[in-house]
């Protein structure tokens, strides 16, 4: 049976969780070895290693060392207990067996998407913020993303990948594609992307603010194409039919040019549109319109899947194992072979 797409969470968890009780009796070896002053025994000082009155060693380098030294032994033997302990690692896996619902998001990057009618953002940029927000809510959906200016172009195929999604929709800049407003040529491009899909629903999410004026392909022919596919097409038209302010980047001159702007589109052509493929059409004049237009996509585009659960573990004590006895032995050979022989 296909997989079609894994989400996975990864928790530490422990064999033998028992051994956990050593790092009590720590305390107390910390306090013997460095704060017991009356312990007794015998230390071994080497006399070649000190030159001054006090038994201190008088380069700074090697008062490092043994600081090191002591670190390593302590650290080394911690892991040491607690590679007992039988660490693993622990992974669930929800692995959906029933594909969910192919999405082509056909995005408007022409000039008129600079308006600043979504106070303090442009068109444009809250868009690209309803689109992540969507994203978010998705899971086991294949999405794609195309954009049009006076052309079409697409940015994503169909991915489950929704990180590598919105990296491509981070890339996005105005005018990139023109001025003018192909709203055709972008649906004809998402209806290519989603015919040949093997999803039970295919849905094509348009945002724009524009009427269209580019192309050689009008919306109408490519709503029927989308249509005669299966492919549903949900429509919002952005911004208000008021005068709003509006600031561009200018590449040839690095400035920014300011002015008004009035834009108006056609309502009764986005509204055909997703009349005749069975979708529908929302109009959306704030940015809380917006997110509720979107969360009512959200709610309409949902199916039934099937999920399945299982859990892997990957023991990971060999390696704390190998670092831990590592750094003993180095502790032990410091000892030995540099401050010869001292404690």
């Amino acid at each position: 049976m296909p997989l079609f797409w894994n989400g996975s969470n990864e928790l530490l968890g422990f064999d033998q969780p028992g051994w956990f009780a050593l790092f009590l009796s720590y305390p107390l070896l910390i306090w013997a070895r460095f704060l017991w002053r009356r312990r007794g025994g015998r230390v071994i000082l080497p006399h070649s290693m000190w030159r001054s009155d006090e038994f201190r060693p008088t380069h700074a380098w090697l008062r490092l060392c043994v600081v090191l030294s002591e670190l390593s032994l302590w650290v080394g033997s911690a892991i040491l207990v607690f590679a007992l302990t039988g660490p693993k690692i622990n992974q669930r896996e929800e692995i959906h067996l029933s594909r969910g619902i192919d999405i082509m998001l056909v995005l408007d990057q022409s000039l008129s998407m600079g308006a600043r009618d979504f106070p303090p953002s442009n068109r444009f940029d809250v868009a690209r913020d309803m689109i992540r927000s969507f994203l978010d809510g998705r899971s086991g959906d294949f999405i794609g993303l195309v954009t049009f200016g006076s052309q079409a172009l697409l940015r994503s195929p169909l991915t489950s990948d929704y990180a590598w999604l919105q990296n491509r929709l981070d890339e996005i800049e105005l005018r990139e594609l023109g001025d003018d407003t192909a709203i055709g040529m972008g649906l004809a491009m998402a209806t290519l992307h989603l015919s040949d899909s093997s999803a039970s629903e295919r849905v094509i999410l348009l945002l724009t603010d524009g009427d269209d004026n580019a192309g050689e392909i009008r919306p109408e022919m490519a709503g029927g194409l989308a249509s005669k596919h299966g492919i549903r097409i949900y429509t919002i038209g952005m911004g208000s039919k008021e005068e709003a302010s509006i600031e561009i980047d200018d590449p040839n001159t690095s400035s920014i040019l300011r002015g008004r702007i009035v834009t108006d589109f056609n309502e009764e052509q986005l509204r055909l549109i997703s009349r005749q493929s069975g979708g529908k059409y929302w109009r959306a004049s704030s940015s809380e319109t917006l997110n509720l237009v979107f969360q009512q996509v959200d709610a309409l585009e949902k199916v039934e899947r099937r999920i399945s659960s299982r859990m892997t573990s990957r023991p990971i004590h060999r390696a704390l194992i190998v670092f831990g006895g590592l750094l003993v032995t180095a502790a032990y050979l410091f000892r030995r072979l540099v401050l010869r022989g001292m404690p």
